[in-house]
C-alpha cells in the first residue's frame, strides 16, 4: 500500500482540523460574508489552461464564487516553469486575497534550494488541498525500465530543480542515467515532447498520466509508491518488496541494495503529489480565517466535486490543518534529502 504523509504541521489556528458536513451546509458567519462580498480572489496557476491544476481552479472557482460573494478569477502563469505564480502569491500584499495552487512538494523544494526567490517555505500557508496522489512516469509506449538498453534516458521537463525528486532521486535508487531537457512550459509541452520523441518520458501525476494513457500513445512506465496502484496493474512501483529498486539492485552488495532501498523510500515519500492550495503568511489574519472559511466550504460541495470528475479529475479534498501538515512534512522532507538532492542537481544539470 502507498504511504502517504504522516506529520504533524502547524495549522493556520483559525481552521478546523480537516472538513466536515457541518463546513458544506452552514453558510459564512456573517463577517467573513462581510469581509468577502464584493472582493477579487486571484487563483494563480502555474502552468497554461487545460493543464490538471487548471481543471481543479477552474472547478473550484465557481463555488469558491459563489459562497464566498467574491469575485474569483483565473490567473494561468507558466512563466519560469511555475515560479511566477509562486511568486505572484508570495509576493501578495496583505490585503491581496491571492491563492496559489501548486504540488506541495513543488512549493516546498522551489523555496528551499533558490535563493533568488526571496522566500522561505514559511512564507506561505496552506489553506486546503484539492488531491492527493502519487507520481508517475510518463513515457513513450515501448519505454521498459527494466531494459539494459533504456540508458541515458531523456526528460522532459519544466526545469530541473523542480523535478530533482521525482527524477533525479528516483533514478538514483534504480541505477538509471537520465538526462534532462528543461524548458518546457506546463505539463501539455513536456508530454508533446515524448509524443514527438523529443524525450522518452517526463514525470506526472497519477491522474494526469491516466487521463493521458487513453490514447495509446503513451503509458506509465513506473509509479512512484512502495506497492503495486489498483489503478494500474500490472505497472511497475518504485520501492519496496518486489518494487523496480529491489530487481534492479538484486546483484549489489546488501550494502548498495539498503543504500537504494532508502533512496528508493525517500523518493516515494518526496513525490508524493499533494495539490494543495496556499496564501501569503503576510494576510491578514482575518482575512486568512475566512478564506479558510470560504475554501473548505468550496472544497467540500458537489460542485466541484461533479465539475473535476467530469473532467477525469478526482477530488480528494482536506482541510486547512491537514493541508498545512502535508506541506510542514514536505519541508522537513526535504530539507532532510536537500545534501544529496545537491549531488544530483549537479549530476544531471543539462
Amino acid at each position: 500500500m502507498r504511504r502517504g504523509f504522516i506529520g504533524a504541521g502547524v495549522g493556520l489556528g483559525l481552521a478546523v482540523a480537516g472538513l466536515s458536513g457541518a463546513c458544506a451546509q452552514e453558510p459564512l458567519t456573517l463577517e467573513c460574508a462581510q469581509r468577502l462580498a464584493g472582493q477579487r480572489i486571484t487563483i494563480a496557476v502555474p502552468n497554461a489552461a487545460g493543464g490538471g491544476f487548471d481543471i481543479y481552479a477552474r472547478s473550484l472557482a465557481p463555488e469558491l464564487e459563489r459562497i464566498s460573494g467574491a469575485a474569483v478569477r483565473i490567473s494561468n502563469m507558466p512563466g519560469g516553469g511555475g515560479k511566477a505564480a509562486l511568486l505572484r502569491v508570495a509576493d501578495a500584499a496583505p490585503d491581496d486575497y491571492a491563492i496559489l495552487i501548486e504540488n506541495a512538494g513543488d512549493v516546498a523544494s522551489e523555496l528551499l534550494q533558490d535563493a533568488a526567490l526571496g522566500h522561505q517555505p514559511a512564507d506561505l500557508r496552506a489553506l486546503g488541498a484539492v488531491h492527493v496522489e502519487p507520481e508517475t512516469w510518463l513515457g513513450r509506449a515501448d519505454l521498459d525500465l527494466m531494459d539494459p538498453a533504456e540508458t541515458p534516458l531523456i526528460a522532459s521537463v519544466s526545469s530541473v530543480e523542480a523535478n530533482l525528486a521525482t527524477i533525479g532521486l528516483v533514478a538514483q535508487a534504480t541505477g538509471h542515467k537520465v538526462q534532462f531537457i528543461s524548458g518546457y512550459e506546463g505539463s501539455g509541452d513536456q508530454i508533446a515532447a515524448v509524443l514527438r520523441g523529443e524525450t522518452d518520458f517526463s514525470s506526472k501525476s497519477l491522474g494526469t498520466a491516466l487521463q493521458q494513457m487513453k490514447s495509446g500513445d503513451l503509458r506509465v512506465a513506473l509509479v512512484l509508491a512502495d506497492g503495486p496502484d489498483p489503478a494500474l496493474p500490472g505497472v511497475p512501483w518504485l520501492a519496496g518488496d518486489g518494487g523496480l529498486v529491489a530487481q534492479r539492485s538484486a546483484g549489489l552488495t546488501p550494502q548498495d541494495r539498503a543504500e537504494r532501498a532508502h533512496i528508493a523510500q525517500l523518493a516515494v515519500e518526496l513525490s508524493a503529489g499533494a495539490r494543495v492550495l496556499l496564501i501569503s503568511s503576510r494576510m491578514r489574519a482575518e482575512a486568512q480565517g475566512c478564506l479558510v472559511e470560504a475554501t473548505e466550504a468550496a472544497l467540500l460541495s458537489a460542485g466541484f466535486r461533479d465539475a473535476a470528475e467530469a473532467q477525469g479529475r478526482p477530488v480528494t479534498p482536506l482541510g486547512a490543518v491537514e493541508a498545512e501538515a502535508l506541506y510542514t512534512a514536505k519541508i522537513s522532507a526535504y530539507t532532510e534529502a536537500a545534501p544529496l538532492l545537491d549531488v544530483i542537481a549537479q549530476q544531471v544539470r543539462p
